[in-house]
């Protein structure tokens, strides 16, 4: 049976690294939400990296989140 995908949303995630605290890895994220389901990926990360030249500390890594709706077949 094929299943046919139907796009909902693309966020940005964009998370640093801020260091041990209390013996433990403190990562904080930003999330960017209502994306264009044509953003090129190359686009998205540039915009992720600029934005991250505005916060203290630098990104660690960035990540795209994709949600589909999975529609199955007849």
């Amino acid at each position: 049976m094929p299943v046919t995908t139907d796009f909902i949303s693309n966020k940005l995630q964009v998370r640093s690294n801020h260091g041990i605290v209390d013996g433990k890895e403190v990562i904080k994220s930003r999330t960017y939400s209502n994306l264009k389901e044509t953003a090129a990926d190359d686009d998205l990360y540039a915009v992720a990296e600029a934005l991250s030249d505005l916060q203290v500390p630098a990104m660690e890594e960035v990540l795209k989140i994709e949600t589909s709706l999975l529609i199955p077949g007849v």
